[in-house]
C-alpha cells in the first residue's frame, strides 16, 4: 500500500512539472494527464468505469472544439482575404459610400442623400470643423432611395471654400414637420486601396473611406 502511494505521488509530480510555465492546457496535456492516471492507478482500487468513459468524453469534445478553432481561424483568413481582393477590384470605379464626412480638394465633389421614405423637403448641409454651416444644397429629388448633387466647392455667399474636411447633415420635412428619413452620401473614384492593419480603406478624392461604408457602385 505504502509504496504504490509513493509511486502515485512522484507520477503525479512528474506530470505537473512537465505542464509547468503553462497556463492553458491543451488536448495533449488532457490526455497526457488520463494516461498517466491510468498507468498509476491503485490496483486495489482500480479507477471506475464509468468515471473513465466520462473522460474519454471530456477528451473527445475538447479535441473536436480544437479542430472547430482551427477551421474558423482558416475561415477568417480566407474571408480577409476575399475582402482584400474585393476591395483591389474597385480600383478606378465610383463607389457610393454613406459618412458624414468629406474632404475637399480643388475640384468639385458629388455629394447625395439616401431617403427612407419620400419627404416633402431635403436639405444637404455641410460644415466646417468648427461645426458652423457654410453652405446649404436643396435636394430636388424627395423620393425614397439615392439622389446626388454636385458640389463646386462654394459656399453660401458663393466665394470658393478652402480644401480640407467637412461635415455633413441630411435635413428633412414631411407635412410640416422635421423627419429623420435621410443620411449624407458621398461618390466618388477610387485611385487606392490601403490593406495595412488588416483591414481595406478605400483612397477616393473625396477622402478615405472603409469598404463595409460602400452602399452601391457605380459607373
Amino acid at each position: 500500500m505504502t509504496t504504490v502511494t509513493g509511486v502515485n505521488n512522484t507520477a503525479g509530480s512528474s506530470v505537473t512539472g512537465s505542464l509547468t510555465g503553462s497556463s492553458n492546457l491543451g488536448k495533449d496535456d488532457f490526455l497526457l494527464l488520463l494516461v498517466t492516471q491510468l498507468q498509476n492507478q491503485d490496483p486495489l482500487n482500480p479507477q471506475d468505469p464509468t468515471e473513465f468513459t466520462s473522460q474519454l468524453a471530456q477528451y473527445s469534445s475538447l479535441e473536436q472544439l480544437f479542430t472547430v478553432n482551427d477551421q474558423l481561424g482558416q475561415l477568417e483568413t480566407t474571408n480577409g482575404n476575399v475582402v482584400q481582393m474585393t476591395a483591389l477590384g474597385l480600383m478606378g470605379q465610383n463607389v457610393v459610400v454613406q459618412s458624414d464626412s468629406v474632404t475637399l480638394g480643388n475640384g468639385s465633389v458629388t455629394l447625395g442623400y439616401t431617403l427612407s421614405n419620400s419627404v416633402d423637403q431635403a436639405q444637404l448641409v455641410i460644415q466646417n470643423a468648427d461645426g458652423n454651416t457654410v453652405a446649404t444644397l436643396d435636394g430636388s429629388a424627395l423620393s425614397a432611395g439615392e439622389h446626388f448633387i454636385n458640389w463646386n466647392g462654394t459656399g453660401a455667399s458663393g466665394a470658393a471654400l478652402p480644401a480640407g474636411e467637412y461635415q455633413l447633415k441630411v435635413l428633412t420635412r414631411r407635412d410640416g414637420e422635421s423627419t429623420d428619413s435621410g443620411s449624407p452620401l458621398i461618390k466618388a473614384t477610387v485611385t487606392g486601396v490601403d490593406l495595412n492593419g488588416g483591414s481595406s480603406t478605400l483612397v477616393t478624392g473625396a477622402g478615405e473611406y472603409s469598404l463595409g461604408k460602400v452602399t452601391s457602385v457605380r459607373n
